[in-house]
């Protein structure tokens, strides 16, 4: 019996975002049969915020719970807390997030894995994209406030930079939807028409606010739309009819792909009453993925977290996204990356998976960052 205990989160912007990702646990677990060889422990940590409250719970169930694995739904920058604990105790650590952030070392910790969506991988090459496919360098940034105080931004807009493209201009929206606007962005565009490139980070309802008033910019001026992965968020086309502009960029999954594992993921999910396929029931699905291979290994006879991680390097594993590897130099899971477009009726369409993603991936954990680069905000992305 592996006790694996999950912290998770909580969020006004996507209120369902702990109930998918257990359900994504529970739904794996039960196709592969093996939710009655795993005990499941719950608790909340709100939006990630309180450091302290997170560390207390995790220690509460190693000590008094006796958990094998504790699977912890935040912030990258929250495993820098939890770390000591769990080399102490020789317990596996999980961290689960959107990868919306990158730490602040790459540099390992023998029992922590990290499991995300790689949203700062698929930004930087959507970046890249934007520089390369164009001959005209130029380019304008449209960010929310909440959006831009993540690391996802600086990968987006460096890797712009850095391949070729120009900084032209950048707005950044007001956090209140009632004060959004982009008319200086309007303003810039109407005085400067040789930059036709726009790169964009939205999620929510402040993607298909931005949506609906960049639509009318694009027609008239021809602009080319670039977007980090929640402006191909699925759920922003849910419930009302949205606005779309054409635009494309890199994000890690869709619900169309069309692989066996994916198929299998939403088949299952969809079993549970009034649930469809999301982001957050993906990564929930794929810690299942994990815990079945570490569950494995401890029937085995591998039961030191230290001595299972780097098994876990050896194996690659095939998700509803592709494929998955674990790094075995930072024991991060990073994996495929899908180059998708999204018409003006909000279907959207895939392109190609990206090629090179393994060597972008290390390029990306090898480089050295500025101070400064983002707000330092440590609430998990999303949870607001």
């Amino acid at each position: 019996m592996l006790r694996t205990a999950i912290l998770l989160p909580r969020s006004s912007l996507f209120p369902s975002i702990g109930i998918d990702l257990l359900n994504g646990i529970k739904s794996c677990l039960k196709e592969y049969g093996i939710q009655e060889e795993i005990t499941l422990l719950t608790d909340n940590i709100g939006y990630g915020l309180e450091e302290g409250d997170i560390y207390t719970k995790a220690e509460r169930f190693i000590l008094q719970e006796d958990a094998d694995l504790v699977i912890v739904v935040a912030d990258i920058r929250i495993a820098e807390l939890l770390h000591p604990l769990f080399t102490a105790s020789n317990k596996l650590l999980m961290i689960v997030n959107c990868g919306a952030n990158y730490p602040e070392s790459w540099n390992a910790a023998p029992t922590t894995l990290v499991l995300s969506l790689n949203f700062c991988l698929h930004a930087r090459l959507t970046g890249k994209m934007a520089a390369l496919e164009n001959d005209n360098k130029k380019g304008a940034y449209a960010v929310s406030y909440y959006d831009a105080g993540y690391r996802q931004c600086y990968s987006l807009l460096n890797s712009h930079h850095k391949n070729g493209g120009i900084p032209a201009f950048t707005h950044v929206t007001h956090l209140k939807a009632t004060e959004f606007t982009l008319a200086p962005l309007a303003e810039f565009i109407e005085q400067n028409d040789d930059v036709k490139t726009l790169l964009c980070l939205f999620c929510g309802n402040m993607a298909s606010q931005f949506y609906r008033e960049v639509t009318p910019l694009q027609q008239q001026f021809q602009l080319k739309l670039f977007g980090g992965p929640m402006m191909f968020d699925e759920t922003i086309f849910n419930g009302e009819q949205v606005i779309m502009p054409a635009i494309s960029g890199h994000t890690p999954w869709v619900s169309e792909l069309d692989n066996e594992y994916n198929k299998t993921f939403k088949r299952s999910f969809q079993q549970l009453p009034g649930k469809k396929t999301n982001l957050f029931a993906l990564l929930g699905w794929e810690a299942g993925l994990f815990i079945r291979n570490i569950l494995q290994h401890c029937k085995a006879g591998t039961t030191a977290a230290d001595e299972i991680l780097p098994l876990l390097c050896k194996q690659d594993i095939e998700s509803p996204r592709g494929w998955l590897k674990t790094d075995p130099d930072t024991f991060h899971v990073y994996g495929a990356s899908w180059l998708v477009s999204c018409s003006e009726n909000g279907e959207i369409t895939i392109i190609k998976e990206a090629s090179g993603v393994e060597e972008e991936w290390k390029l990306f954990t090898s480089e050295t960052w500025p101070a400064g680069e983002s707000s330092g905000w440590r609430n998990t992305y999303l949870c607001i």
